[in-house]
């Protein structure tokens, strides 16, 4: 055979092996401790996944948005605030899977002195500025008609939340389960939580646009083995809450109780949501946006790019 011939023959081979390469590459998701991100971590432990889906659970937010700033994750467990803040530093996102939306679940926890959100005027309120928390303050401080200035801010990452509490570094903690069982058990009273903003705290599956193409087949993967394990919570839940509940190092009627303020929207919700144009996550991504800018969170300027995609999800 010609040495030309061999040439092109070696160098097919060489694309060959690494095309299969490519088909077949692990998906990383980052995470925080956080009940509406469970079933993912659930999905894992009743084997629902068949490709190499690899959950990794991080301390804090601000931790799972370096990584994916790094791109050390494929994908990330985010809420929509959150997202926000990668397209700031110029991330590209793609949103695949609504994950839950909160209506309860995410709370401002207090000192019993301060007895009502009132009481925040003055205080010292610990807050992950990076995260959804940031959002939820502002968000309660304009429902009950707070001026931020009259607060001390100080900036806790969630897992150090209890912490902060129990050394009296905070006198009220924006902050969520199952931190807020830890604190109610430690004594602590809930002065705010999100059903007094109903609709606005989503968390969703996002993955780096580029990424789309060549993960096709674990992307397909991961939003099957959710809506498995949503399945599994229906009909094992003695079984479910009690792996929840191991991970969230709290009893099973907690694990369980932690779920009363959040929904999982199932596969026909989910549809609906990232479906049509504009679908309506969008709708509710553009309105959050402009509550961000009238309030100073991000540039006047900004501008998304952040698109949905229902290609993954399940085919009924």
């Amino acid at each position: 055979m010609p040495l030309s011939m061999l040439n092109s023959t070696f160098l097919m081979l060489v694309a060959l092996f690494f095309s299969s390469l490519s088909s077949a590459q692990s998906l990383r998701i980052g995470t925080t401790l956080w009940p509406g991100y469970e079933p993912l971590y659930l999905a894992q432990e009743i084997k629902a996944y068949k490709e190499d889906i690899r959950i990794l659970h991080y301390p804090s937010t601000s931790e799972v948005l370096r990584a994916f700033k790094n791109k050390t994750l494929e994908a990330a467990a985010l809420t929509l605030d959150e997202i926000v803040s990668l397209e700031e530093a110029g991330i590209e996102v793609e949103i695949i899977l609504v994950l839950d939306i909160s209506a309860g679940a995410d709370v401002i926890m207090a000192k019993p002195e301060l007895k009502n959100i009132q009481g925040l005027k003055g205080a010292r309120v610990a807050v992950e500025s990076t995260a959804v928390g940031a959002y939820v303050l502002t968000r309660a401080l304009e429902v009950h008609g707070i001026d931020i200035s009259t607060i001390h801010l100080v900036n806790v990452e969630n897992s150090s939340h209890k912490q902060s509490y129990e050394s009296n570094q905070a006198d009220a903690i924006v902050t969520y389960e199952p931190v807020r069982t830890q604190l109610l058990n430690s004594g602590a009273i809930e002065i705010f939580n999100s059903s007094e903003i109903p609709g606005e705290i989503i968390d969703v599956l996002a993955v780096h646009k580029d990424i789309v193409q060549s993960h096709e087949s674990e992307l397909f993967d991961v939003t099957q083995g959710w809506f498995k394990a949503l399945k599994y919570i229906d009909n094992e839940p003695v079984s479910a809450y009690q792996f929840i509940a191991a991970r969230m190092k709290v009893s099973a009627r907690e694990a369980k109780e932690s779920y009363f303020g959040l929904s999982l929207p199932n596969l026909k919700k989910n549809k609906e949501l990232l479906s049509g144009t504009p679908a309506p996550l969008v709708e509710t991504f553009k309105r959050l946006t402009q509550h961000m800018k009238n309030n100073l969170l991000i540039a006047p300027t900004f501008s998304s790019l952040t698109t949905t995609n229902n290609q993954f999800l399940p085919k009924d």
